[in-house]
This record gives structure tokens, C-alpha cells and sequence, in this order.
């Protein structure tokens, strides 16, 4: 599933007295579901939240407004049998939002006046889509996929291998190719698919040829020619340049699937092109990042929580840096341009990589969540400002 930005505006705007975000991984077969290792993982975290409510000073009554909700998961059953990697989960006293998701998440329990939103921000990021075409002599299969998963397209016309583009009939030295199954005589040879060739057309090779000229046509037809998103080919060598020659998609991709792969299953096909497309994934993060090295030296770059934190949330940030993960605590007076920090989560604290994401984008900024060693400076926290104060 892929947030969009409305919801995730929804869950940032959500302020209460009493926000509880719970994150967990999940799985969606075997031992795990089977012995229910899920629900009683999940119930143990609602306990913990019970227990973080009651320090808060909430009676019984008040605690179960907030926690209602997560209690009837617990006893539903089918919703848990219907998992993917991963889970979170928002509650107050009015508000409830349950997202299943595509990737695993660490277990993390918050309780504060606002959602925990980073884990959730790389599912927010704008879909960068990208198409895998299986071929072979016997089938042509197109899927659309992201960093998340993928799915098969069914394209009306796509030809079924070779013998779905077959010899019709000779005439005056050149050979004509039609569709396998369009209507055959001399009533409807007007209206037949037909494809001229120059003579001595009878090897594989030219009706290899002519099967995938059919195969990029109906492809470019039916979706490409108002795309740009790489396509992967997943195709033994030979079949694979044969595509290329005759493609008219400027954005085959560089990095293939080499192989015969018409008999694979699409998740076991996923977890071997998604690898070649990590950098795809990566470019903006990596553009952003340049542009920060590339104007170190000025004012608009910062890795001081001082001076990031409330840029956030002035709209100065441009792009921020986020070490995933990792928190700040401390509270941020907007009005009065106060900001209070502590090494350790005191009472009435907040995370603040969680509100100047929440702010970059609120503010049209971009936010990039990176490991430690990949962060441009050794710091949790970094931004390159649109303008310096």
C-alpha cells in the first residue's frame, strides 16, 4: 500500500491529548499465524500503552476510549490471517487508522498529543513506477511494479508468443503475416491484420522478429507512449536483442533479467528485478544529496537540530536528512521560536524528527530517512534550506 499525501496530512493534523502509534512486523503464513504470534505480540504492545496511559493519570474509562479499538483487533480473526510485512496502527479517543504494510517495520510503541509518523514516510514518497515484459517465443507477460510490490497488466492484443503472429499467405514475392485467429478467406482478407515482409522470410529469426515488433506496437499502444517508466526485460540473450533492436521505448532499462522466466511465479520474478532497480529508487535521495555536499560550504545547508528543527517549521527546508530510527526529544514553542532539547524522553516531550518531517512536507520540502553511514554529516538531523534566516 502506498500512502497518499491527504492521508498522511490526516494523521499529521491529528492532535489529542492522547495519541497511540504502534508499529509491528507481521506475517502473512506459517508458524507465525498459525500459533498467533502476531495478535499476542500486538495485545502485549496495547497492554504496554494501557499501562504508559495510566501513568499519564487516565482512569479505566478514559483508557478505554482510547484503546477500544485496538481490542477488537485483537479478537479478529480474518484480519489477521490477511497480513503483510508489516503494521501500524493510530488510535485516540476519536480517531482510528489501521495500514497494513508493504515492508517490515521495527516494533515501537509512542504515546504523545500527535501520531508517529516517520516509519510510514518512505511509503508516502511519490510511487516511482517501473514495467517488467517477460518474453519468449511462447508468451509476452507485462506487469507494472514499484518498490513495494507488483502486479500483472493484462494488455488487450498483447500476443501469446509466436505462433499468435503466424505466415498468412505469399504474394507477389513478399510474405504477409497476420494474428493467429483473425478470420481467414477472401471476404475477410480486407480487414485482416497484416504485416508486409520483404521475400525469403522463413527463418525464425524474421518471425521472431515480427512476434516482438508486434509485441512492442501493441505495448506501446496500449501503455507506453504516454510513459516514461523503465521497463525490465526478463528474456534468454538472443530474444533480448532481438527487443531492443525493434523497441520504440526510449526507456528499456539498462540492468535485465537474463533467462527464460515464462514459467516463474510473480513474487519469486519480483524479488529478482526489484535488486536491479534500487537505484532507480534512490536517484532523488541521491540528487538531494549532492546539491547538499555541493553547498556545504554556504549557508544553506545545516545539520544542527538548533537551527533545522525550527526551519521545518518556517518552510525553510528544502530537502531534510533524517537518521532512520532515531529520535530528538525536546518541545518547539512555533510562536515564540523557543526550542528545548533533551538527551533522554522527559514528561511532555515530543520527537522532533517526527514533527520537522511532519513540517518539511507540510511545507512542500522533501524528507529522505537514511542508515547512519549514508547521513551527510555526523549528525541525526540535516537539512538544505530554500533560504538561509
Amino acid at each position: 500500500m502506498i500512502i497518499s499525501r491527504e492521508e498522511f496530512t490526516e494523521l499529521s493534523n491529528h492532535q489529542a491529548e492522547n495519541c497511540v502509534t504502534v508499529y509491528m512486523p507481521t506475517h502473512s503464513s506459517g508458524y507465525e499465524v498459525n500459533e498467533k504470534h502476531d495478535v499476542i505480540i500486538f495485545k502485549s504492545i496495547l497492554q504496554k500503552a494501557r499501562q504508559q496511559l495510566e501513568a499519564k493519570g487516565l482512569d479505566q474509562a478514559a483508557i478505554e476510549k482510547v484503546l477500544k479499538k485496538g481490542f477488537e483487533l485483537v479478537d479478529d480473526e480474518p484480519f489477521w490471517k490477511s497480513q503483510s510485512e508489516g503494521l501500524a496502527v493510530f488510535l485516540s479517543e476519536s480517531f482510528v487508522r489501521v495500514i497494513k504494510l508493504p515492508v517490515p517495520v521495527k516494533e515501537k510503541l509512542m504515546v504523545n498529543d500527535s501520531f508517529f509518523l516517520a516509519p510510514v514516510l518512505p511509503l508516502m514518497k511519490a510511487r516511482k513506477p517501473f514495467y517488467l515484459l517477460v518474453l519468449s517465443k511462447h508468451d509476452a507477460t507485462f506487469y507494472e511494479a514499484d518498490a513495494y510490490g507488483m502486479k500483472k497488466i493484462e494488455v488487450e492484443g498483447l500476443p501469446n508468443g509466436m505462433d499468435d503472429v503466424i505466415r498468412y499467405e505469399e504474394k507477389g514475392g513478399k510474405q504477409l503475416m497476420r494474428r493467429a485467429g483473425a478470420s481467414t478467406g477472401a471476404a475477410a482478407t480486407e480487414g485482416a491484420n497484416f504485416h508486409g515482409h520483404g521475400a525469403g522470410l522463413s527463418d525464425d529469426d524474421e518471425y521472431l522478429e515480427q512476434y516482438l515488433k508486434e509485441v512492442d506496437k501493441t505495448l506501446w499502444t496500449e501503455v507506453l507512449s504516454k510513459q516514461n517508466a523503465p521497463l525490465v526485460i526478463a528474456a534468454v540473450d538472443y530474444v533480448l536483442a532481438a527487443f531492443k533492436r525493434v523497441s520504440k521505448y526510449k526507456n528499456v532499462w539498462t540492468d535485465h533479467l537474463t533467462g527464460n522466466f515464462e514459467h516463474e511465479e510473480r513474487n519469486a520474478l519480483y524479488e529478482k528485478v526489484r535488486p536491479k532497480m534500487e537505484a532507480y529508487f534512490k536517484e532523488d535521495t541521491k540528487k538531494a544529496l549532492l546539491n547538499y555536499y555541493n553547498n556545504s560550504a554556504k549557508e544553506l545547508t545545516s545539520s544542527l537540530p538548533e537551527d533545522v528543527i525550527p526551519a521545518s517549521y518556517y518552510g525553510q527546508v528544502s530537502d531534510l536528512f533524517v537518521q532512520r530510527d532515531e529520535h530528538i526529544w525536546g518541545s518547539f514553542n512555533e510562536t515564540g521560536n523557543e526550542l528545548v532539547l533533551h538527551d533522554n524522553q522527559e514528561q511532555g516531550d515530543e520527537c522532533l524528527i517526527n514533527k520537522a518531517i511532519i513540517k518539511t512536507l507540510m511545507n512542500g520540502g522533501d524528507v529522505h530517512v537514511l542508515d547512519k553511514e549514508n547521513m551527510p554529516a555526523d549528525s541525526k538531523i540535516a537539512a538544505f534550506l530554500r533560504y538561509s534566516a
